[in-house]
């Protein structure tokens, strides 16, 4: 008599397939969750580092002062309305070293009339910022709105102004 003792249990019979792994079964929904992971990391990081060198110039001088020549000059007023706010993420570059530095940048502002930029371009020199050019180009206008003062306008003639 030579019978086979019974199969132990969760063995495989001859010709069948092995049980498939958790990754084989949930393919079709882990891949996409993965890449989507993935991109969505890229797109937090990317928006930090670019909030971080938002909030840099935001709270720069010439970011500060450009925002309240804007919200005192009656042209943007009439153009933009009040109250004028900046959009977020301004672009441009900012250095400072030592008592000295320059700032270029571009701010977007908005009005309940409408939007407009402004565009900053600033050296510093003995702790003080000149503004070489702060002028606002507004909807409807084709020459640009000058925010500067005198010093500022007799600053950008002279080749050393302190």
């Amino acid at each position: 008599m030579s019978s086979l003792p019974p199969p132990l249990p969760g063995a495989r019979l001859p010709g069948q397939r092995p049980p498939r792994n958790w990754l084989q079964r949930n393919l079709r929904w882990a891949l996409p969750l993965v890449v989507l992971l993935i991109i969505a990391g890229w797109a937090l990081t990317s928006w930090m580092g670019l909030r971080q060198i938002a909030v840099r110039l935001e709270k720069s001088e010439p970011y500060r002062e450009a925002m309240a020549r804007a919200g005192r000059d009656p042209e943007m007023e009439v153009a933009l309305g009040r109250p004028l706010r900046a959009k977020p993420f301004p672009f441009g570059s900012i250095s400072q070293f030592g008592d000295g530095g320059s700032a270029d940048m571009t701010i977007r502002v908005e009005g309940p009339r409408g939007s407009g930029k402004l565009d900053v371009r600033a050296l510093r020199s003995d702790g003080r910022w000149f503004y070489r050019r702060l002028q606002a180009e507004l909807p409807g206008r084709h020459v640009p709105v000058d925010l500067r003062d005198a010093r500022d306008r007799d600053c950008a003639i002279l080749p050393r102004c302190r």
